[in-house]
């Protein structure tokens, strides 16, 4: 039996914009379900965080997301398995109020997985964790140390995985919990990583800056041969449009093709500018392709301490905060503020839903 798996949807991301409700349903109709058709995949698994508010729905993105996801599910004959994740909880401290269960509650193709449970698929049995909160903390812990299933799959966050290129989580589940599991897979970090037995599969799509650059995708697990194959979404919301006048000419600048950048976050990244005239018909056509949004970072005193790589990064709140700190003059404290600096970031992120 082949299950795919999702997570980390985030229906209504980044304050319910359309376009990016847009950007879901193109992965869903163009990429995700073909490929569940040329394959006949009829079950789904998803890791937690459906839903990207904890605490309400916009009607446009729940009918956005029904239009998408839902109804070609439905018409399919696909069924999913959704395990709450901590987007998908109205409070902190349990998951007693979520919105998978009190929105899809009329999908009988939707299956809520709000408490630990080993299900079976096809002769072979998965641990199900839900979002481990304080009231559920003792019975979870429990429940992976004794769980009849030798993989496990959930909404985790563990002590020393990746949360961010460069950036560990502080806290957290021990993982040595989960040691005696063959495997663990999780959302929650939409970064993928791996450490230990578990493996984060990251975000399906990209919602912030912090993606650029990083593939994502989908997965198919195969309960006969217990394999683990990703299937690249190739459909981005994020590009970087380098300007350098010692490498381009006014030819070569009006006729590129700018429709790459069309409905997209754009950020120009300005190497050399020695013509503005150049350098206006370059953002004048970039203009033409209707991107959703463009920044231009035009600032010359970067490019000596920042590679290509990095220079997207320059404008974003959490690199200013992490250079003002590498700036200091504390020894043997730096990482520590950095280290919080980042957690109360990425929290008041998630509190105002653009995670």
């Amino acid at each position: 039996m082949k299950i795919a798996l999702l997570n980390d949807t985030h229906c209504g991301v980044r304050g319910d914009m359309i376009e990016m409700s847009n950007y879901q349903g193109r992965f869903y109709n163009e990429v995700f379900f073909p490929y569940l058709d040329e394959h006949d995949i009829k079950h789904i698994i998803h890791l937690g965080d459906y839903f990207d508010r904890r605490k309400y729905i916009n009607f446009a993105s729940m009918k956005a997301n029904i239009k998408h996801f839902i109804e070609p599910m439905n018409e399919r004959g696909i069924t999913m398995d959704l395990i709450l994740g901590n987007h998908d909880t109205y409070y902190k401290n349990t998951n007693e109020v979520n919105s998978p269960e009190l929105l899809l509650y009329n999908q009988p193709n939707v299956n809520v997985i709000q408490e630990c449970e080993v299900k079976e698929y096809d002769g072979f049995n998965i641990a199900l964790v839900p979002w481990i909160n304080p009231e559920n903390y003792a019975d979870a812990v429990d429940f992976l140390l004794s769980a009849n299933a030798s993989w496990c799959m959930g909404h985790f966050e563990f002590e020393g995985a990746l949360m961010m290129p460069g950036m560990t989580c502080q806290h957290g589940l021990d993982h040595s919990y989960v040691k005696r599991f063959e495997k663990v897979l999780s959302g929650h970090f939409h970064q993928k990583s791996e450490f230990a037995n578990i493996r984060y599969l990251g975000s399906q799509m990209q919602f912030t800056w912090s993606d650029y650059g990083d593939n994502k995708y989908f997965h198919i697990f195969d309960t006969d041969t217990q394999e683990l194959s990703p299937i690249l979404n190739p459909i981005t919301m994020f590009e970087k449009a380098f300007y350098n006048d010692e490498k381009e000419t006014f030819e070569t600048i009006s006729n590129a093709d700018y429709e790459k950048y069309r409905g997209k976050f754009v950020k120009v990244i300005v190497v050399n500018k020695e013509n503005p005239y150049w350098f206006d018909t370059f953002l004048d056509k970039l203009h033409s392709s209707n991107p959703l949004h463009v920044a231009v970072v035009d600032d010359n005193k970067h490019m000596d301490f920042y590679g290509d790589d990095d220079i997207e990064d320059i404008e974003d709140t959490l690199t200013i905060l992490n250079n003002y700190i590498d700036g200091l003059e504390i020894q043997g404290k730096k990482k520590p503020l950095s280290d919080l600096m980042t957690s109360l970031y990425n929290e008041a992120l998630d509190e105002h839903n653009y995670l």
